[in-house]
């Protein structure tokens, strides 16, 4: 009887069944999903959390454009503002822009070395950075810039101010600031109206000249990585000053 069961036990137990292949195909699979799944999320986290910081970046060097121009006039209060040389026939427009010198060029290398613009016209066209862009601009300074006017340096992960091979600070890397300054119509601010753009006297109503007209003012801040070969617009902020 005892040889008996112990054959059937031998007989039971070489004949347990094992994973085919397609079992373990399927297993592998099942595994790989699961596996290109959780590397998926996590690289589209690390996206999500780079374009986060560089929203939080980008919309910073905005605002502080916007915090230093708002305390300038809309127009040179020194120099005339913006007018006609001959206001009877409207023509010879002057004013719009930097004025005599308000940009500092080294006169040797003719280099532009900075700027003293005190009226928000000024500012049309203006570049800090050294973005590549299809934007228009007129001048390209040195940036980005602070509240105060100031380079904004690159600074390491542990707060330091970077070195250069000179042992040199330098500016913020990757990123710009575009200025751009707008005439726009009273009733849509959303229209643009030529620099020179004036309303004639008609009807008993007396002539809109052209230094009383709201103006619309642009920052877009430009990002550019290393490997980039133009850079990228990410924030904007735009307001409105009245006349």
């Amino acid at each position: 009887m005892a040889i008996t069961i112990d054959r059937r036990r031998r007989r039971i137990s070489s004949h347990r069944p094992a994973f085919t292949l397609i079992e373990t195909s399927l297993a592998t699979v099942i595994v790989g999903v699961g596996v290109l799944a959780s590397i998926e999320a996590n690289t589209s986290f690390l996206q999500k959390n780079a374009w986060s910081t560089n929203t939080s970046t980008a919309t910073f060097l905005a605002n502080e454009l916007r915090e230093m121009m708002r305390r300038f006039p809309r127009h040179d209060e020194f120099s005339g503002g913006v007018y006609f040389e001959d206001p009877d026939n409207h023509t010879g427009f002057q004013g719009w822009g930097p004025e005599v010198n308000e940009i500092f060029i080294d006169p040797v290398t003719f280099e532009i070395l900075g700027f003293d613009y005190d009226d928000l016209d000024d500012f049309d066209g203006a570049l800090f950075g050294s973005a590549t862009t299809t934007l228009a601009f007129t001048q390209r300074f040195d940036g980005p810039i602070d509240a105060f006017a100031n380079i904004i340096n690159q600074t390491t992960w542990t707060g330091d101010l970077a070195l250069d091979d000179d042992d040199e600070t330098f500016s913020l890397t990757e990123w710009s600031q575009h200025v751009r300054v707008e005439k726009v119509n009273f009733s849509d601010f959303t229209t643009v109206l030529p620099d020179a753009h004036f309303t004639p006297a008609a009807a008993g109503a007396e002539e809109i000249t052209v230094d009383r007209f709201p103006i619309r003012v642009t920052v877009t801040v430009l990002h550019q990585g290393p490997l980039d070969a133009t850079s990228t617009a990410v924030a904007e902020v735009s307001w409105i000053v009245p006349p």
